[in-house]
């Protein structure tokens, strides 16, 4: 099976930008890219919520590019590349030791998309959540790692 990731919205919000040009390919826009690429072919799978997939459909109301709009398409045709996970329950444990690790509470949703008992990635440019990653892993055996 393909590695399981999920992507923070903050990812495809940056990787909707209009293409215009060839993109350069050692830029962190091409890496976007390149992700979704990865997520299209099925060499990686992505994991979403209910509550993951409403954040991104809110915070990307209009997709400006091929890929972004590939990927909710993607979403919604099942095809079995997309994983809807959500762990359950969530006791007040994982939050408390999710805490301690210094995870972003506000971002507590992605992580628990995230938990699987393979193992997981979560994929994000958040200095908050990236510096949390070797502490999450400990507890939860999910890396948190950037694009690039």
């Amino acid at each position: 099976m393909p590695p399981e990731c999920v992507v923070d919205t903050t990812v495809l919000q940056k990787a909707n930008a209009p293409l215009k040009q060839k993109l350069r390919e050692h830029s962190q826009f091409a890496a976007r890219h390149r992700l979704l690429h990865n997520l299209f072919t099925g060499k990686q799978t992505l994991l979403v919520s209910k509550r993951l997939l409403h954040e991104y459909r809110t915070q990307i109301p209009e997709p400006r590019n091929e890929n972004i709009r590939m990927l909710f398409e993607l979403i919604s045709d099942h095809s079995g590349r997309i994983l809807f996970n959500w762990k359950k329950p969530w006791s007040g444990g994982d939050r408390d030791k999710a805490h301690r690790c210094r995870f972003p509470n506000e971002d507590t949703h992605v992580l628990r998309t995230a938990v699987r008992p393979s193992g997981s990635v979560i994929i994000t440019e958040e200095g908050r959540m990236l510096s949390a990653d070797s502490c999450i892993h400990r507890q939860f055996r999910v890396h948190i790692i950037k694009p690039w």
